[in-house]
Protein backbone atom coordinates (compact mmCIF):
# COMPACT_ATOMS: atom_id res chain seq x y z
CA UNK A 1 0.00 0.00 0.00
CA UNK A 2 0.95 3.56 -0.48
CA UNK A 3 1.73 5.95 2.17
CA UNK A 4 -1.14 8.35 3.14
CA UNK A 5 1.31 11.73 2.22
CA UNK A 6 2.10 9.86 -1.21
CA UNK A 7 -1.60 8.84 -1.85
CA UNK A 8 -2.07 12.88 -1.52
CA UNK A 9 0.04 13.95 -3.78
CA UNK A 10 -1.72 11.89 -6.47
CA UNK A 11 -4.85 14.02 -6.05
CA UNK A 12 -3.36 16.88 -6.04
CA UNK A 13 -4.16 19.31 -8.63
CA UNK A 14 -0.91 19.94 -11.11
CA UNK A 15 -0.25 23.18 -12.95
CA UNK A 16 -1.33 22.00 -15.94
CA UNK A 17 -4.84 20.52 -14.35
CA UNK A 18 -5.21 23.84 -13.26
CA UNK A 19 -4.72 25.34 -16.19
CA UNK A 20 -7.20 22.84 -17.68
CA UNK A 21 -9.48 23.69 -14.59
CA UNK A 22 -9.98 27.17 -15.47
CA UNK A 23 -11.03 26.81 -18.94
CA UNK A 24 -8.05 26.52 -20.79
CA UNK A 25 -8.84 23.58 -23.14
CA UNK A 26 -6.11 24.21 -25.45
CA UNK A 27 -2.65 21.88 -25.47
CA UNK A 28 -0.11 23.73 -26.24
CA UNK A 29 1.49 22.12 -29.45
CA UNK A 30 4.98 23.69 -28.81
CA UNK A 31 6.07 21.84 -25.64
CA UNK A 32 5.47 18.29 -27.47
CA UNK A 33 5.52 18.53 -31.04
CA UNK A 34 7.80 18.33 -33.96
CA UNK A 35 6.84 20.98 -35.73
CA UNK A 36 8.04 19.19 -38.87
CA UNK A 37 6.29 16.04 -38.29
CA UNK A 38 3.63 16.85 -36.36
CA UNK A 39 4.11 14.03 -34.00
CA UNK A 40 4.86 14.35 -30.24
CA UNK A 41 8.75 14.04 -29.88
CA UNK A 42 10.68 12.11 -27.22
CA UNK A 43 13.13 14.83 -27.36
CA UNK A 44 10.54 16.79 -26.34
CA UNK A 45 10.10 15.35 -23.69
CA UNK A 46 13.19 13.22 -22.45
CA UNK A 47 16.77 14.82 -22.42
CA UNK A 48 19.62 13.54 -24.98
CA UNK A 49 20.62 11.32 -21.79
CA UNK A 50 17.28 9.91 -20.39
CA UNK A 51 15.30 6.50 -22.10
CA UNK A 52 12.92 6.64 -19.78
CA UNK A 53 10.18 9.06 -17.88
CA UNK A 54 7.26 8.69 -15.45
CA UNK A 55 4.45 11.39 -15.00
CA UNK A 56 1.16 11.64 -14.05
CA UNK A 57 -1.40 12.00 -17.14
CA UNK A 58 -3.08 15.39 -16.58
CA UNK A 59 -6.84 15.11 -15.94
CA UNK A 60 -9.57 17.56 -16.91
CA UNK A 61 -8.80 17.33 -20.46
CA UNK A 62 -9.69 15.78 -24.14
CA UNK A 63 -6.45 15.12 -25.77
CA UNK A 64 -7.23 14.91 -29.57
CA UNK A 65 -5.55 12.45 -32.37
CA UNK A 66 -2.01 12.87 -31.96
CA UNK A 67 0.90 10.27 -32.72
CA UNK A 68 4.15 9.76 -31.06
CA UNK A 69 8.14 8.12 -31.73
CA UNK A 70 7.99 6.84 -28.39
CA UNK A 71 7.01 3.41 -26.40
CA UNK A 72 3.94 4.78 -23.92
CA UNK A 73 2.99 2.33 -21.44
CA UNK A 74 0.04 3.84 -19.39
CA UNK A 75 -1.30 2.56 -15.69
CA UNK A 76 -4.92 3.51 -14.38
CA UNK A 77 -3.90 3.46 -10.61
CA UNK A 78 -7.40 4.93 -9.70
CA UNK A 79 -10.27 4.77 -11.97
CA UNK A 80 -10.47 4.51 -15.68
CA UNK A 81 -8.81 5.66 -19.26
CA UNK A 82 -10.64 5.85 -22.12
CA UNK A 83 -8.80 5.94 -25.39
CA UNK A 84 -9.96 6.28 -29.48
CA UNK A 85 -7.73 3.85 -31.43
CA UNK A 86 -9.04 3.08 -34.80
CA UNK A 87 -12.49 4.77 -34.32
CA UNK A 88 -12.77 2.19 -31.23
CA UNK A 89 -13.01 3.19 -27.56
CA UNK A 90 -10.41 1.02 -25.78
CA UNK A 91 -11.33 1.70 -21.97
CA UNK A 92 -8.48 0.52 -19.35
CA UNK A 93 -9.55 -0.12 -15.98
CA UNK A 94 -8.24 0.67 -12.50
CA UNK A 95 -4.75 -2.28 -12.03
CA UNK A 96 -4.66 -2.36 -15.89
CA UNK A 97 -2.29 -1.20 -18.22
CA UNK A 98 -2.01 -0.19 -21.87
CA UNK A 99 1.03 -0.53 -24.25
CA UNK A 100 1.27 1.75 -27.08
CA UNK A 101 3.75 1.26 -30.04
CA UNK A 102 5.68 4.17 -31.65
CA UNK A 103 3.21 5.71 -34.39
CA UNK A 104 0.08 4.25 -32.94
CA UNK A 105 -2.34 7.28 -33.60
CA UNK A 106 -5.37 7.80 -30.58
CA UNK A 107 -6.69 10.00 -28.79
CA UNK A 108 -8.10 10.35 -25.06
CA UNK A 109 -10.88 11.13 -23.51
CA UNK A 110 -11.80 13.11 -20.33
CA UNK A 111 -10.23 12.04 -17.37
CA UNK A 112 -11.96 13.56 -14.15
CA UNK A 113 -10.67 14.02 -10.25
CA UNK A 114 -10.48 10.17 -9.75
CA UNK A 115 -8.77 8.96 -12.64
CA UNK A 116 -5.17 8.73 -11.92
CA UNK A 117 -2.94 7.47 -14.51
CA UNK A 118 0.72 6.97 -14.61
CA UNK A 119 2.75 7.76 -17.87
CA UNK A 120 6.14 5.43 -18.98
CA UNK A 121 7.42 7.06 -21.90
CA UNK A 122 9.68 4.81 -23.20
CA UNK A 123 12.44 5.41 -26.18
CA UNK A 124 12.80 2.15 -28.06
CA UNK A 125 16.52 1.95 -27.07
CA UNK A 126 15.18 1.45 -23.21
CA UNK A 127 14.11 -2.48 -24.80
CA UNK A 128 17.90 -3.23 -25.28
CA UNK A 129 18.16 -3.25 -21.17
CA UNK A 130 15.64 -4.56 -21.00
CA UNK A 131 16.76 -7.71 -23.24
CA UNK A 132 19.67 -8.12 -21.23
CA UNK A 133 17.18 -8.96 -18.05
CA UNK A 134 15.51 -11.25 -19.65
CA UNK A 135 16.79 -15.13 -19.34
CA UNK A 136 14.69 -17.39 -21.54
CA UNK A 137 12.89 -15.57 -24.54
CA UNK A 138 9.17 -16.43 -25.35
CA UNK A 139 6.88 -16.18 -27.83
CA UNK A 140 5.59 -12.73 -25.75
CA UNK A 141 8.97 -11.47 -25.36
CA UNK A 142 9.56 -12.06 -29.40
CA UNK A 143 5.95 -9.91 -30.09
CA UNK A 144 6.81 -7.43 -28.08
CA UNK A 145 10.60 -6.99 -29.33
CA UNK A 146 9.54 -6.94 -33.07
CA UNK A 147 6.66 -4.84 -32.46
CA UNK A 148 8.17 -1.83 -30.41
CA UNK A 149 12.03 -1.93 -31.90
CA UNK A 150 10.41 -1.29 -35.44
CA UNK A 151 9.28 2.51 -35.59
CA UNK A 152 7.61 1.49 -39.45
CA UNK A 153 4.71 -1.16 -37.96
CA UNK A 154 1.46 -2.20 -38.19
CA UNK A 155 0.81 -0.20 -34.96
CA UNK A 156 0.40 -3.10 -32.56
CA UNK A 157 -0.71 -2.49 -29.39
CA UNK A 158 -1.37 -4.56 -25.70
CA UNK A 159 -3.67 -4.80 -23.05
CA UNK A 160 -2.58 -6.13 -19.68
CA UNK A 161 -5.52 -7.16 -17.59
CA UNK A 162 -3.25 -7.46 -14.41
CA UNK A 163 -5.48 -5.76 -11.59
CA UNK A 164 -5.21 -9.10 -9.56
CA UNK A 165 -1.62 -9.16 -9.88
CA UNK A 166 0.21 -8.24 -6.27
CA UNK A 167 3.80 -8.80 -7.52
CA UNK A 168 2.92 -5.85 -10.51
CA UNK A 169 1.02 -3.93 -8.14
CA UNK A 170 3.67 -3.54 -5.53
CA UNK A 171 6.27 -2.75 -8.28
CA UNK A 172 4.35 0.00 -10.16
CA UNK A 173 3.75 1.36 -6.46
CA UNK A 174 7.28 1.18 -5.83
CA UNK A 175 7.92 3.20 -8.95
CA UNK A 176 5.54 5.83 -8.02
CA UNK A 177 7.07 6.06 -4.66
CA UNK A 178 10.23 6.63 -6.11
CA UNK A 179 8.77 9.23 -8.36
CA UNK A 180 7.37 11.20 -5.73
CA UNK A 181 10.48 10.67 -3.05
CA UNK A 182 13.57 10.68 -5.50
CA UNK A 183 16.57 9.16 -3.73
CA UNK A 184 20.18 9.11 -4.56
CA UNK A 185 19.95 6.86 -7.07
CA UNK A 186 16.74 7.07 -8.77
CA UNK A 187 17.54 7.07 -12.15
CA UNK A 188 19.22 3.98 -12.10
CA UNK A 189 16.37 2.79 -9.51
CA UNK A 190 13.57 3.43 -11.83
CA UNK A 191 15.00 1.99 -14.74
CA UNK A 192 15.40 -1.50 -13.25
CA UNK A 193 12.10 -0.97 -11.34
CA UNK A 194 10.70 -0.37 -14.93
CA UNK A 195 12.49 -3.47 -16.48
CA UNK A 196 11.25 -5.42 -13.51
CA UNK A 197 7.87 -4.34 -14.25
CA UNK A 198 8.09 -5.39 -18.48
CA UNK A 199 9.43 -8.60 -17.43
CA UNK A 200 6.84 -9.13 -14.64
CA UNK A 201 4.25 -8.64 -17.82
CA UNK A 202 5.56 -10.66 -20.42
CA UNK A 203 5.79 -13.68 -17.61
CA UNK A 204 1.62 -13.70 -17.92
CA UNK A 205 0.68 -14.09 -21.46
CA UNK A 206 -2.74 -15.37 -20.51
CA UNK A 207 -3.33 -11.89 -19.28
CA UNK A 208 -2.45 -9.99 -22.64
CA UNK A 209 -4.73 -9.04 -25.11
CA UNK A 210 -3.16 -7.96 -27.85
CA UNK A 211 -4.55 -5.88 -31.06
CA UNK A 212 -3.73 -3.83 -34.28
CA UNK A 213 -5.01 -0.38 -34.88
CA UNK A 214 -6.22 0.43 -38.34
CA UNK A 215 -7.30 -3.25 -38.57
CA UNK A 216 -11.27 -3.51 -36.69
CA UNK A 217 -11.62 -6.84 -38.52
CA UNK A 218 -8.40 -8.24 -36.66
CA UNK A 219 -9.89 -7.19 -33.17
CA UNK A 220 -13.22 -8.56 -34.25
CA UNK A 221 -11.56 -11.85 -34.81
CA UNK A 222 -9.83 -12.20 -32.15
CA UNK A 223 -13.01 -11.57 -30.08
CA UNK A 224 -15.13 -14.31 -32.52
CA UNK A 225 -11.68 -16.91 -31.75
CA UNK A 226 -12.00 -16.02 -27.95
CA UNK A 227 -15.73 -16.94 -27.76
CA UNK A 228 -15.13 -20.14 -29.92
CA UNK A 229 -12.59 -21.55 -27.35
CA UNK A 230 -14.48 -20.73 -24.56
CA UNK A 231 -17.53 -21.47 -25.70
CA UNK A 232 -17.68 -24.19 -27.83
CA UNK A 233 -19.98 -26.46 -25.58
CA UNK A 234 -22.93 -24.30 -26.73
CA UNK A 235 -21.90 -21.63 -28.60
CA UNK A 236 -23.69 -20.94 -31.47
CA UNK A 237 -23.37 -18.09 -34.41
CA UNK A 238 -26.11 -16.24 -33.05
CA UNK A 239 -25.58 -15.50 -29.72
CA UNK A 240 -22.33 -14.27 -31.24
CA UNK A 241 -23.94 -12.05 -33.61
CA UNK A 242 -26.21 -10.93 -30.39
CA UNK A 243 -23.32 -10.40 -28.38
CA UNK A 244 -20.98 -8.40 -30.89
CA UNK A 245 -23.74 -6.59 -32.57
CA UNK A 246 -23.05 -7.81 -36.03
CA UNK A 247 -25.17 -9.66 -38.71
CA UNK A 248 -24.70 -13.72 -39.00
CA UNK A 249 -23.11 -12.94 -42.73
CA UNK A 250 -20.33 -10.44 -41.71
CA UNK A 251 -19.30 -12.75 -38.59
CA UNK A 252 -19.08 -15.54 -41.37
CA UNK A 253 -16.83 -13.77 -43.82
CA UNK A 254 -14.20 -12.45 -40.88
CA UNK A 255 -13.73 -15.85 -40.06
CA UNK A 256 -13.17 -17.49 -43.42
CA UNK A 257 -11.10 -14.78 -44.16
CA UNK A 258 -9.33 -14.81 -40.80
CA UNK A 259 -8.53 -18.44 -40.58
CA UNK A 260 -9.40 -20.49 -43.99
CA UNK A 261 -12.29 -21.89 -41.99
CA UNK A 262 -15.93 -21.61 -41.15
CA UNK A 263 -17.90 -21.21 -37.51
CA UNK A 264 -18.80 -24.59 -37.65
CA UNK A 265 -15.78 -26.37 -38.26
CA UNK A 266 -13.81 -24.10 -35.68
CA UNK A 267 -16.32 -24.92 -33.00
CA UNK A 268 -15.97 -28.81 -34.19
CA UNK A 269 -12.01 -28.81 -33.98
CA UNK A 270 -12.57 -26.83 -30.29
CA UNK A 271 -15.05 -29.75 -29.39
CA UNK A 272 -12.41 -32.17 -30.79
CA UNK A 273 -9.03 -30.91 -28.69
CA UNK A 274 -11.28 -30.80 -25.71
CA UNK A 275 -12.42 -34.85 -26.30
CA UNK A 276 -8.86 -35.82 -27.01
CA UNK A 277 -7.43 -34.57 -23.52
CA UNK A 278 -10.25 -36.13 -21.61
CA UNK A 279 -9.79 -39.24 -23.43
CA UNK A 280 -6.22 -38.68 -22.06
CA UNK A 281 -6.37 -37.57 -18.64
CA UNK A 282 -9.59 -38.92 -17.50
CA UNK A 283 -11.20 -42.24 -16.64
CA UNK A 284 -15.05 -40.36 -17.75
CA UNK A 285 -17.09 -42.96 -20.27
CA UNK A 286 -16.71 -41.55 -24.16
CA UNK A 287 -20.13 -41.17 -24.54
CA UNK A 288 -19.77 -38.74 -21.09
CA UNK A 289 -17.20 -37.14 -22.57
CA UNK A 290 -19.14 -36.24 -25.87
CA UNK A 291 -21.87 -35.30 -23.71
CA UNK A 292 -19.50 -32.89 -21.62
CA UNK A 293 -17.60 -31.09 -24.99
CA UNK A 294 -21.06 -30.44 -26.76
CA UNK A 295 -22.66 -33.63 -28.83
CA UNK A 296 -25.51 -35.48 -28.38
CA UNK A 297 -25.50 -37.78 -31.53
CA UNK A 298 -23.44 -40.56 -31.03
CA UNK A 299 -23.38 -41.81 -34.77
CA UNK A 300 -22.12 -38.14 -35.69
CA UNK A 301 -19.48 -38.25 -32.89
CA UNK A 302 -18.11 -41.23 -33.11
CA UNK A 303 -18.06 -40.52 -37.63
CA UNK A 304 -16.49 -37.28 -37.02
CA UNK A 305 -13.81 -38.31 -34.28
CA UNK A 306 -12.59 -41.20 -36.81
CA UNK A 307 -12.87 -38.71 -39.96
CA UNK A 308 -10.32 -36.58 -38.04
CA UNK A 309 -8.02 -39.39 -36.19
CA UNK A 310 -8.78 -42.32 -38.37
CA UNK A 311 -9.54 -44.08 -35.41
CA UNK A 312 -11.87 -44.19 -32.70
CA UNK A 313 -12.23 -42.72 -29.21
CA UNK A 314 -11.65 -45.99 -27.47
CA UNK A 315 -8.38 -46.50 -29.41
CA UNK A 316 -7.47 -43.12 -29.23
CA UNK A 317 -7.30 -43.49 -25.34
CA UNK A 318 -5.41 -46.91 -25.50
CA UNK A 319 -2.37 -45.17 -26.66
CA UNK A 320 -1.97 -43.56 -23.52
CA UNK A 321 -2.68 -46.33 -21.00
Amino acid sequence: MLRLDILEKLVYFTEEEIYHLNGEQVVDKSIYLNEESQIIDCHKILDDTQQLAVRKHARFMTYPKHKHNYIELMYVYGGTMTHIIDDQRITIHQGELLLLNQNVEHSIEYCDENDIIFNFIMKAEFLEFLSYMIEKENDVSHFIFDALYSYDNNSEYLIFKVRDNQVIRDNIESIITQIYEPELNSHLELKLLVGLLLAELMNHPECIETYQSNSYEKLLSSTILKYIATSYQEGSLSTLSKQLHQPDYKICKIIKRQTGQTFKQLIQEERLKATCQLLKTTQMAVTDIMVEVGYENVTYFYKIFKDKYHMTPHDYRQQFI
